[in-house]
């Protein structure tokens, strides 16, 4: 029974580190993807990789589609990556300056928030959203 104790306790933090790491790497993709699409422009693309509620309330508040609202926005570039946490189906990718948030779905991570900066006292301030 020892011995089963003691491989369980080596075994399950590279368990458990193996999960968290492949979200991560999702969530550090899919952040990276929408930051490069914005920087070269292409909203077509960006605007594929938005939740739905996102691209909803973009496109309702600018009265157009996607790609002609989301050029408009004033979005920062963004710095060199500083980390990535995953809260579930929730994820929070950093850059130095800027920070994104990404809700994931059946097929992939999405942007909810992105042009994000800390607003003291309240959390974030953030560029775009979802409701």
């Amino acid at each position: 029974m020892r011995w089963w104790l003691t491989a369980l306790a080596l075994l399950l933090p590279m368990i458990l580190t193996g999960c968290g790491s492949g979200q991560d790497e999702a969530v550090r993709d899919s952040a990276a993807a929408f930051q490069d699409a914005v920087a070269a422009q292409n909203w077509g693309e960006a605007c594929a990789l938005l939740a739905p509620e996102t691209r909803s309330e973009l496109e309702s508040a600018a009265k157009k589609p996607c790609e002609g609202a989301l050029a408009e926005e004033d979005l920062p570039t963004p710095g060199a990556p500083d980390g990535v946490d995953v809260f579930g189906t929730m994820a929070e990718a950093r850059y130095q300056g800027e920070t994104v948030f990404l809700t994931r779905f059946a097929d992939g991570w999405r942007m909810f928030a992105a042009g994000c900066t800390p607003q003291p006292p309240k959390p974030y301030d953030c560029a775009l959203h979802g409701g």
